[in-house]
C-alpha cells in the first residue's frame, strides 16, 4: 500500500487526516507502529515512517503498561492527584498502594522531568495562597478599624462588598481604603509608601491611607485630585508646613459636608 493509498483509506473510513489518525493513536491511545499497521492492514514499517515524517514520537510503553497494571484511567488519575497543589508523592503511593520513591519514578516517566521541579514550584504557590490569606486578614482587619473610627466620629459609613474588594460611602462620599504598615527611609526621613498604581477605584471621592505602626495608627484623608496618579509617601512624623500632605492627617472634617447623591445600588 502506498502513502497515497493509505491517506485516502483514512480520510474514508475514519473521516481524518493521516497526520491526525496516527497522532491520536501514538499519543492518546499510545499504540505501537504495529498495532496501527494492523487496524489499517498496512506495512508496519511504512507506518513508523510516516509517523517520523510527521514528528510523531513513538508511543510511550510506560504508560500503557501503566494502565494495564492499575486499570484504564490510572495515568489520567496520576495527573489529577498530583497536580493538586496541597498533594504530594505520599498521596499517590496512598492511592495505587506503591512506594514514594516509585511514584517519584513514575512521575518522571510520566512527564519526562523529575519531580523536584514541580515541588519547588508547589512550595512557592503554598508560599504565595498563605500571603494572599494573611494579606486579606489584615486588609479585612483595617477595614473593620477604619469603619469602627468612622462611626465614632458619629459619621454614616456604608460598605458595599464587590468581586475584588469592597467599598466604603461616608456621608454619600465615595472613599477608597489605602492600608500600609511599612516604612522607608528618604534621607533622614521616615515615609510610609501609599502605592495607586492597580487602584480600581479612580472614580472615588476620598482616600483615605492607613498608616500602622506599633505604636499608633494614623490616618491620611485625601481628597481624588490630591492623590498622585501613582501613590504617594506619607511622613508621618511631619509638622503641619513640612509636608503638604499633613494637612490631609486625621482630617476626618473633609467628610462631614454630606455629598448630594441619587442614593447607593
Amino acid at each position: 500500500m502506498t502513502t497515497s493509498e493509505l491517506k485516502s483509506r483514512v480520510r474514508l473510513q475514519f473521516n481524518m487526516e493521516l497526520a491526525e489518525f496516527l497522532k491520536q493513536k501514538v499519543e492518546v491511545e499510545h499504540l505501537y507502529d504495529y498495532e496501527i499497521a494492523r487496524i489499517l492492514e498496512a506495512d508496519a514499517a511504512l507506518v513508523g515512517r510516516l509517523r517520523k515524517a510527521f514528528g510523531i514520537k513513538r508511543a510511550d510503553g510506560f504508560q500503557r503498561r501503566f494502565e494495564q497494571t492499575y486499570g484504564a484511567g490510572a495515568v489520567e488519575k496520576f495527573k489529577q492527584i498530583i497536580e493538586k497543589p496541597e498533594n504530594t508523592l505520599a498521596d499517590l503511593g496512598r492511592y495505587f498502594g506503591f512506594s514514594r520513591e516509585y511514584a517519584r519514578q513514575v512521575y518522571r516517566n510520566i512527564y519526562g522531568y523529575p519531580y523536584t521541579e514541580a515541588f519547588r514550584k508547589k512550595i512557592l504557590a503554598r508560599k504565595h495562597k498563605l500571603h494572599d490569606e494573611r494579606m486579606k486578614r489584615k486588609r479585612i482587619a483595617a477595614l473593620m478599624s477604619v469603619r469602627k473610627k468612622i462611626e465614632s466620629l458619629g459619621l454614616p459609613a456604608y460598605l458595599r462588598t464587590r468581586r475584588h474588594g469592597h467599598e466604603i460611602f461616608v456621608n454619600g462620599h465615595k472613599v477608597a481604603l489605602r492600608c500600609t504598615s511599612k516604612t522607608m527611609m528618604i534621607g533622614n526621613n521616615r515615609y510610609f509608601r501609599i502605592s495607586n498604581r492597580l487602584c480600581a477605584n479612580q472614580d472615588c471621592d476620598f482616600f483615605i491611607c492607613l498608616c500602622r505602626s506599633d505604636t499608633k495608627n494614623a490616618h491620611y484623608i485625601i481628597p481624588r485630585h490630591a492623590m498622585p496618579k501613582y501613590g504617594v509617601y506619607l511622613p508621618p512624623d511631619a509638622g503641619p508646613h513640612e509636608s503638604k500632605y499633613a494637612a490631609f492627617k486625621e482630617a476626618w472634617h473633609l467628610l462631614t459636608d454630606r455629598k448630594q447623591t441619587q442614593g447607593v445600588s
